[in-house]
């Protein structure tokens, strides 16, 4: 067993949003498991999905959206999933908790 502590560091200036990268596997196909946390009121600017992205809300609520900025409620217990090259954003309403696991296929 094997006990690591991963502090949530502010992520690239973004106000209110927090991630750690907790978990990196495989070498020529790269799985990366990160823990974010959004406070009340915050969001995400809508950015591209680098590699394949799986959205897991841990708890509170909040919502996403893709490229149409069609916003659609998530809770405790929804996952999104946006494939490569997918624009989207997250806001969170309550404050969020949310893992994200990203996976990039090898070419």
């Amino acid at each position: 067993m094997e006990i690591t502590s991963s502090p949530l560091d502010d992520l690239d200036g973004v106000l209110g949003v927090a991630m750690t990268h907790l978990l990196e596997l495989g070498r020529t196909e790269g799985t990366h498991v990160h823990l974010a946390r959004l406070a009340a009121g915050s969001s995400r600017p809508r950015h591209p999905a680098g590699p394949d992205q799986l959205f897991h809300v841990v708890s509170e609520r909040g919502s996403v959206a893709t490229s149409d900025d069609v916003r659609v409620p998530v809770g405790p217990g929804d996952s999104v999933r946006w494939t490569r090259g997918e624009e989207h954003t997250p806001w969170a309403e309550t404050g969020m908790t949310v893992l994200i696991v990203q996976h990039r296929a090898a070419d």
